[in-house]
């Protein structure tokens, strides 16, 4: 690779699929990227995109190249974090992918928590899956990765875990709500709302109801926290939630009540890095304290 302005070109590329928009990106004209694609070609002595009617689309070698890119891009990112560390400084740039079940229950309250402290430090957060977790990681897309019963594998390093309960939620008001505990037989004679297919908490409440020959009949499906609380709340469905919930619901605490599920086993939440990776200061700083928090459950500050 001749310069860093090589990779981002790349990169630039493959994002928008797009020479104009590209070009606009990096604040060059069409046919000076073209150039610059046409040297990368010539450098390498192969050829890295299909010129399609729909834009350019990276080949074999081209994804290849665009995955090595990110990783570079990703170690000058860790690098200049570095540098700004040794100067005492407190900021960074951290991408996280997660899991919709702690994307929205427990992420929120403690990145807020976290940035009160370090105010320079910026995250991005990518809503992803146990499933795309990894090659989110492999691809430099993610630094971190916090999801639900992710899988053992020798990319990973797992940095923090935490066994969590998962609780039917219901409004205060709703018949079930003195219950204490219930079984998911119970649940089923009212109306739920349910996380999308493929979710990592859906297959487990699919799995518990297939061995105890019940069916959840969704009367929502919804992948938005905040349409599912309100659907509970204000509908007086219910839905579900890790014991996670507890956390981010605070200042509703007293509309809303946590009930147990009988025979339904705990969701492992795993906080990991690709293997091998060496985490940039901020990126470090907020698994830490992300590590922390998982351990503590349901404690606060």
């Amino acid at each position: 690779m001749q310069s860093l302005n090589d990779l981002k070109i790349l990169d630039a590329i493959v994002q928008f699929r797009s020479i104009r928009k590209a070009a606009e990106h990096m604040s060059l004209t069409p046919s000076a990227l073209s150039r610059k694609i046409l040297a990368l070609e010539a450098h390498f002595g192969v050829d890295l995109f299909e010129r399609t009617s729909k834009g350019l689309r990276l080949n074999p070698s081209g994804q290849y190249l665009a995955v090595y890119a990110r990783s570079q891009l990703a170690e000058m990112e860790k690098l200049r974090s570095e540098l700004q560390a040794i100067k005492k400084a407190t900021s960074g740039h951290v991408r996280i992918c997660a899991s919709q079940s702690v994307l929205e229950s427990f992420l929120p309250v403690h990145l807020a928590r976290f940035q009160l402290k370090n105010p320079k430090v910026t995250v991005a957060i990518n809503h992803s899956s146990s499933a795309r977790a990894l090659t989110d990681l492999q691809e430099f897309h993610s630094d971190i990765g916090l999801c639900l019963n992710l899988p053992d594998h020798a990319d990973l390093s797992v940095l923090g875990m935490a066994e969590q309960e998962i609780f039917a939620v219901v409004s205060a008001t709703h018949p079930l709500a003195s219950a204490g505990e219930v079984s998911l037989a119970e649940i089923a004679k009212h109306r739920v709302v349910l996380p999308p297919q493929g979710s990592g908490l859906r297959l487990m409440l699919d799995r518990q109801a297939n061995l105890e020959n019940v069916y959840l009949t969704p009367a929502v499906e919804s992948n938005t926290y905040a349409s599912i609380a309100g659907a509970c709340r204000n509908g007086g469905l219910i839905t579900f939630g890790l014991s996670l919930y507890e956390q981010s619901e605070e200042d509703e605490a007293s509309n809303v009540v946590l009930l147990r599920i009988r025979k339904m086993k705990p969701a492992n939440v795993r906080l990991v890095k690709l293997h091998g990776r060496t985490l940039s200061p901020a990126a470090a700083k907020l698994a830490k304290y992300l590590t922390k928090k998982l351990r503590a459950g349901s404690k606060t500050d």
